[in-house]
């Protein structure tokens, strides 16, 4: 016999959730669970203690442009270290199944736990992306669904949460694309009753050395110190193996990479430089501090080559780089009519100003091309000298 009985539309808000306009949508994520749970750390030691300053330059053949990032580390271990580092514990629910996911999503609201999922970002309208920009490692949390309104409540990297509808949200956790995709996560959390301060004085310490052992005896040569010369080495050829649009992403990334995806700009420089400072007085490591300012001065240089990517002296590559600044700042900041605002700069970024100035302009000033990446490479050595100084000296104060 057929079942009519139509489903009750259910509203599961969290009310005393509270926002934390963060950096880094990790470390973001994780602050807000904790601080809603009376556990409070800084974002920049959260970020420290779940893997630090590193580097990575990766490229594969079904890439249009490579991938360079300020930090490493799987995701899943990242986070579950994190919390066993304060004194908790935690686990991942994955499943293949939207409607199993969507499930659990709501019975972890209905023990009222705000929770931390995984989504590809270009599905949830609030962000305003290209369509096919497809990153499924982005976190946020949510903290209520009402299914009457069709309505996500949503707390990301701004100062003030947004909002999806549950089939945006459906699409972003289930999304099938390469190489990250969500697969309906969830993070599940075993909160301690209080910081136990042994374990997070020696998680302080392996996540440093971890750091240390990434950029200073990386297993490739894709990673660390080394990766960054190979970098040095691989950018000068990008003229040539790259065209057109994609040559554009390249630049493009590597600023976003940088500053503005959730860095904290100076690809998380300035954020592991806060870590080591706070470190230094938790452990009664003065040397730390003395680290923390190297670290300070590779984020100036990391910032020249995310510069020299869209310079000054290229109009419409400055526009781009300017356009988008300015678009992060509104999303950040999330005042009234903060989409709208976007969406008028993601219009003109893609109607206009990048696939007819910008791209052309690539493909036809090759003096400026040449400058460009010239420059690129002298900053990028300049900070792989100043981050030797800098892990070295890390490694022997831990």
């Amino acid at each position: 016999m057929q079942n009519n009985k139509k489903q009750v539309a259910e509203k599961l808000v969290i009310k005393d959730f509270k926002h934390f306009g963060g950096k880094h949508c990790i470390t973001t994520s994780l602050k807000n669970l904790f601080d809603y749970h009376g556990l409070h750390l800084s974002e920049e030691m959260l970020f420290g203690l779940s893997g630090g300053a590193a580097f990575i330059y990766w490229y594969m053949k079904f890439m249009p442009v490579p991938f360079v990032g300020g930090r490493m580390g799987k995701g899943d271990d990242i986070l579950v270290e994190t919390v066993r580092r304060i004194g908790g514990d935690a686990e991942f629910f994955q499943t293949a199944s939207s409607k199993k996911g969507y499930q659990e999503l709501k019975d972890q609201l209905k023990q009222g736990e705000p929770t931390l999922a995984f989504v590809d970002m270009p599905y949830l309208s609030y962000l305003s992306m290209p369509e096919d920009a497809h990153f499924g490692g982005h976190s946020i949390v949510v903290y209520g669904i009402d299914e009457e309104k069709n309505l996500v409540y949503i707390s990301d990297r701004g100062k003030n949460g947004v909002t999806a509808t549950i089939e945006e949200l459906e699409k972003a956790r289930n999304s099938k694309f390469q190489p990250f995709p969500p697969k309906n996560k969830l993070f599940k959390i075993k909160y301690p009753k209080k910081i136990n301060q042994q374990k997070l004085e020696k998680g302080i310490k392996d996540s440093i050395k971890n750091s240390c052992n990434i950029m200073l005896r990386p297993p490739i040569t894709n990673f660390g110190l080394k990766g960054m010369q190979k970098w040095a080495d691989l950018v000068l050829k990008w003229p040539k193996q790259f065209k057109g649009i994609n040559l554009f992403l390249c630049l493009f990334n590597v600023f976003i990479f940088i500053e503005i995806g959730g860095t904290g700009g100076s690809s998380f420089r300035n954020m592991y430089a806060k870590f080591l400072e706070e470190s230094a007085d938790i452990l009664k490591k003065p040397q730390l501090k003395e680290v923390a300012k190297l670290f300070k001065k590779s984020a100036e240089v990391w910032s020249e080559i995310a510069i020299a990517a869209l310079p000054n002296y290229w109009p419409s590559l400055k526009k781009v780089r300017e356009l988008m600044v300015k678009k992060n700042k509104i999303f950040e900041e999330q005042k009234p009519n903060a989409l709208l605002e976007m969406k008028k700069i993601s219009k003109i970024l893609d109607q206009d100003l990048i696939p007819h100035k910008a791209v052309k302009e690539i493909q036809t000033r090759k003096k400026d091309i040449e400058k460009l990446f010239n420059d690129m490479r002298e900053n990028i050595l300049e900070c792989r000298d100043i981050e030797k100084q800098a892990f070295e000296m890390l490694d022997k104060v831990i």
